[in-house]
C-alpha cells in the first residue's frame, strides 16, 4: 500500500513537471519504498482504516538547507493517495509535524519541493509557510529547491 501511495503522489508531480523524484517510469518499487522506510521514520495516516498518506520527519536537512543548529524539524516525501487529495491530509500532516517540533522545542518547520511546481508552492503557502531561499541542488540533476518554513507553535 505505502508503495502505492507513493507512486500515486510520483504521477501527480509528474502532471504539474515536478521531476524531483524522477521523470517518466514505472515509479517506485517495493525494494525502494522498504529502503526507505529502513533509513527514516515514516508516518502514515490512515482514514476510516485506509491507509491515505505517508510522510516523514527528520531532524537534520544538511542537504537542502546546509548545516543548522539543531532548531527545525524537515518535512520529507509527503503523499497522498489517489482519491484522498483534498481531504485535508496536508493541512492535518503540517499541524501534526508542527506540534511535534514544538514539543521538543525548535522553532521551525521546514520543507522544500520544486520552484517550478507552482501549485504545490502556493499550496504550502496556503497553509502559512513563507519562501526564505530558492536554490538549486545541481546534484539532484537540475532540481531548484523552494525552502519553506513556518513557525512551529
Amino acid at each position: 500500500m505505502l508503495t502505492q501511495i507513493r507512486n500515486d503522489a510520483h504521477t501527480t508531480k509528474l502532471a504539474h513537471g515536478d521531476y524531483v523524484w524522477g521523470k517518466e517510469g514505472d515509479g517506485f518499487s517495493e525494494t525502494w519504498v522498504l529502503n526507505s522506510l529502513s533509513r527514516r521514520d515514516v508516518y502514515v495516516v490512515e482514514q476510516d482504516g485506509t491507509p491515505m498518506g505517508t510522510f516523514s520527519l527528520d531532524w537534520d536537512d544538511g542537504g537542502h538547507w546546509g548545516p543548522q543548529d539543531p532548531i527545525a524539524g524537515y518535512v520529507h516525501g509527503l503523499s497522498v493517495r489517489k482519491g484522498y487529495r483534498g481531504l485535508g491530509f496536508g493541512r492535518f500532516t503540517m499541524d501534526w509535524c508542527a506540534n511535534k517540533v514544538s514539543a521538543l522545542n525548535r522553532n521551525f518547520l521546514r520543507l522544500d519541493c520544486d520552484l517550478r511546481n507552482t501549485k504545490l508552492c502556493a499550496y504550502y503557502e496556503s497553509l502559512g509557510f513563507t519562501r526564505v531561499e530558492i536554490k538549486p541542488i545541481p546534484e539532484s540533476g537540475g532540481y531548484i529547491a523552494s525552502l519553506y518554513e513556518k513557525l512551529a507553535q
